[in-house]
């Protein structure tokens, strides 16, 4: 999950570079490092944590480079210290390597280099890369790359540079995205695993394919395959978002962007409805009506978070369109053996559009003939460029590491896509403009709950203090409450799990006490009452109890120890104000037990390895 950004050219690279890690650190924050060439020596920087430890340690000695690649690391192949942080180095220091991905046969590559004599300083399977492309150099750095590269198993994003040619950074990929961006007026060119780091106006952009190897100079863009064959690449030019990104006041950006949930929905379904006909369209929808009136079956592919808005919306299409509907974990769906007929259809979701196992299953099921909508909030993503279409969330940029309202932004796209295939099946007009109203009203509701921030503070002083929490819900509660359990989890380290109600009296009863915290999503009115029987059992076996409930059920309060009441809304969309209370409840928490809010220790934004 980490993230490369190299430049050569007429500016600063360290300084560039800096920069582009900036907006890279969604991808990984263990430790950072930067290495360039001046006067034909490697120089380099490492150090452990985030990415102003680096900044801090090169203010203290500046580096003046001719080029320069940078890095900022999730650890997977050995522990975050200085030792392991990249750019990793050949023994001779001739040559430094970025890397994001795996190297599967590292072992074994390490053990044959070791038996030649090379020695290693660092326990990653990146440094196997460097070390390899040394014992295959003669002179010329691409034929040794490209020796080094066919002994790989694994996946990869990679650039490199060599102290003998201070003009070049080479750039490989497979399965990983490696993007180019090329400036022919100011003679400079970028790499980046992301080119939305870029943030430079008037850039040619490309990106690598699998296989593809690119040597790139202020001057010209060379891309070749495996057979060293030139390979002609298509460039688009990137719209620089020109912004800055801030807290504007917020403490976290994790309260910014929960707060922001109103707009964000606002802007999910902004020009997309069509009340008079009780629909919903999408500018980017490329799939004709006829299209979607062939779909007889639907496979939702995503990870995580993305993963809950698919079962949410699973549910909601079986109810609403009546289409047989499954959402999968794309990290266990990529391993099945998936049938994949002509008349279904694959949604994709990812908020980064970068996740590594969501575009790896995409990649499977295209392979089997599958038409696949993307669902992302990231233009020139992976996704976007793999999907046959994407409708994008419009949420704006999402920097804490978890995620509110992408989320919610999902459920609202989802939940539009849904009315349109119910439509142009069964649905009459009255009943699409009903749920049309139900969907416009969302901002407002959401609106609700975030102005009850204050009691929801209270119970989270209340609540802080537990260790393992339960999340309980039924039906759309039920994936409801593995949301808000991941979300406690995430940035509080509560030991927090979501459960099916029902499902309790069948063995994870036994670990109610006092000492475990039951939050009840009473969300749904048509599985209220089955829930308020559960919440009694928990209640019977001394169990404190916090329930979530629409106003205007007062039963409630004579089993709850508490009771937040949250506007009502019907079942199919009650998981957006919902979420939007669990989000504010791990946030308060997490803030009483001060935790890192925004970049929780272990996790990165993008999920780029297995």
């Amino acid at each position: 999950m980490c993230g490369i950004f190299g430049y050569v050219g007429p500016r600063n690279p360290a300084n560039i570079c800096l920069n582009g890690l900036k907006h890279l650190e969604y991808r990984g924050y263990d430790s950072a490092g930067l290495a360039g060439i001046l006067e034909g020596k490697i120089l380099a920087c490492k150090e452990v944590g985030k990415i102003h430890s680096l900044e801090n340690a090169m203010l203290q000695q500046p580096m003046r480079l001719d080029l320069a690649i940078a890095h900022t690391r999730w650890a997977t192949h050995g522990k975050p210290t200085k030792e392991n942080a990249h750019p990793h180095f050949d023994e001779t220091e001739s040559i430094a390597v970025v890397h994001n991905g795996i190297i599967e046969n590292h072992f074994a590559l390490r053990e044959m280099l070791q038996s030649k004599g090379k020695t290693f300083y660092s326990d990653t399977d990146t440094e196997v890369i460097a070390q390899l492309i040394s014992h295959f150099y003669e002179g010329e750095l691409l034929p040794a790359v490209q020796k080094a590269l066919s002994m790989l198993r694994g996946f990869w994003g990679i650039a490199l540079i060599h102290k003998n040619h201070p003009n070049q950074i080479i750039a490989a990929a497979r399965e990983n995205p490696i993007a180019i961006g090329f400036n022919a007026i100011r003679s400079e060119a970028f790499v980046s695993s992301d080119a939305n780091a870029f943030d430079e106006p008037n850039l040619d952009v490309m990106f690598l394919r699998n296989d593809e190897i690119a040597l790139i100079s202020p001057e010209k863009i060379e891309v070749f395959d495996q057979s060293s064959t030139p390979v002609i690449k298509n460039t688009e030019r990137l719209e620089s978002n020109g912004g800055t990104i801030s807290k504007n006041g917020y403490p976290h950006f994790m309260l910014k962007e929960i707060f922001e949930q109103p707009q964000a929905i606002q802007q999910a379904f902004h020009n997309r409805l069509i009340p008079e006909f009780g629909t919903a369209e999408f500018e980017n929808l490329t799939f004709s009506p006829s299209d979607l009136l062939a779909v007889r079956r639907i496979v939702i592919l995503a990870c995580g978070t993305s993963w809950h808005a698919g079962e949410i919306a699973a549910s909601l299409l079986e109810d609403k369109a009546r289409i047989p509907t499954q959402a999968e974990i794309a990290s266990e769906f990529r391993y099945k053996n998936p049938i994949i007929s002509q008349d279904t259809l694959v949604i994709a979701i990812s908020q980064s559009g970068e996740t590594l196992d969501t575009i790896a299953a995409v990649r499977e099921v295209k392979s089997k003939g599958a038409k696949v909508l993307g669902i992302c909030n990231v233009r020139n993503s992976t996704l976007t460029r793999e999907a046959d279409c994407t409708l994008f969330l419009r949420a704006g940029p999402e920097v804490s590491v978890c995620s509110t309202k992408a989320f919610t932004s999902q459920l609202t796209v989802l939940s539009l896509f849904t009315l349109l295939m119910a439509r142009l099946r069964h649905m009459s007009k009255e009943e699409g403009q009903a749920f049309l109203s139900e969907i416009h009203t969302l901002p407002q509701k959401v609106e609700q709950v975030l102005h009850n921030h204050e009691a929801i503070k209270i119970l989270a002083k209340k609540y802080a203090r537990f260790n393992n929490v339960f999340f309980l819900g039924r039906h759309y509660m039920f994936t409801t409450s593995l949301e808000a359990a991941l979300k406690l989890k995430e940035i509080s380290y509560i030991n927090a799990q979501g459960y099916p109600a029902g499902e309790m009296k069948h063995g994870p009863i036994a670990l109610v006490d006092q000492d475990l915290a039951v939050i009840g999503m009473c969300g749904n009115k048509h599985t209220v009452e089955k829930m308020i029987s559960n919440l009694m059992e928990i209640k019977a076996r001394g169990g404190p109890i916090l329930a979530f409930a629409p106003e205007g059920t007062p039963e409630i309060e004579r089993v709850a120890t508490d009771v937040l009441f949250l506007p009502p809304i019907c079942d199919e969309l009650a998981s957006i104000p919902y979420s939007v209370a669990s989000q504010l409840l791990a946030y308060y928490i997490a803030l009483e037990r001060g935790t890192d809010i925004d970049q929780p220790r272990n996790l990165a934004k993008s999920v780029t390895v297995e």
